[in-house]
């Protein structure tokens, strides 16, 4: 069972779309407005964000943008009006992973929704791509602070803590690079499996929630460097 939050404001809208979702199997629970979204998603553990573009209190691009800067790497479906067409460019940009227009054929909608919380769920049953051959070690520290890669436990800036598993992956990336520039397409390609995936903002995603818990100023890294129009360059 997957668990999808329906973010909709129009009632016969949220109401068909909750109703056949929950046809389908899944667990579903609907917000009506953008704050509450935010709420719901930073409060619980979901498979897939299904987001109105037009909301009240926060609108639908910017709960996509808050949830991608938190870190927050749940698939997104957005809903956007067909007569706006630039919205689906900028969904994408914010980090959006797929777009349905209104009024939408209720089968195509689900699925959309099948199709990313397949490709959620295999992502998820991947292993960090890195093996003992490709030069990281089983600890990296960074600063005063490190990781484990065999437990995905680190000793953070705000106390020790389990990483997540694209987190690790993208750091062992890095510690069999130390010094390196490391393209966003190559962490695409090493942890997504994603070589070809127009959007890299999943990847300066990782990094945003990386320099927080290691850097003394995520503004003014000292390990996790950018690399202007390319990538990053870890320094131990």
């Amino acid at each position: 069972m997957s668990r999808v939050l329906v973010v909709e404001d129009e009632e016969a809208i949220a109401e068909g779309v909750v109703l056949n979702l929950r046809r389908k199997g899944h667990e579903v629970e609907l917000a009506t407005d953008g704050a509450a979204a935010l709420r719901r998603a930073r409060e619980a553990d979901w498979d897939l964000v299904l987001l109105d573009v037009r909301l009240p209190e926060v609108d639908g691009f910017e709960v996509c943008r808050r949830l991608r800067d938190d870190g927050d790497l749940t698939p997104i479906l957005m809903l956007t009006a067909r007569d706006q067409p630039d919205d689906v460019v900028y969904g994408l940009k914010l980090g959006a992973d797929d777009y349905v227009v209104k009024p939408f054929d209720l089968a195509e909608l689900l699925a959309r929704v099948e199709s990313l919380l397949r490709r959620h769920a295999w992502s998820e049953r991947r292993p960090a791509p890195a093996s003992p051959e490709d030069g990281a070690p089983s600890r990296l520290a960074l600063g005063e602070n490190w990781v484990d890669f065999t437990t995905y436990e680190a000793q953070t800036r705000q106390g020790r803590r389990p990483l997540s598993q694209k987190e690790v992956a993208v750091l062992r990336v890095f510690a069999s690079r130390p010094g390196h520039v490391v393209t966003r397409r190559e962490l695409l390609a090493a942890v997504w499996q994603l070589p070809s995936h127009p959007n890299t903002r999943v990847v300066d995603n990782v990094i945003v929630a990386l320099r927080r818990a290691f850097e003394e100023s995520a503004t003014h890294p000292r390990h996790i460097l950018s690399v202007r129009g390319v990538g990053y360059r870890f320094v131990p």
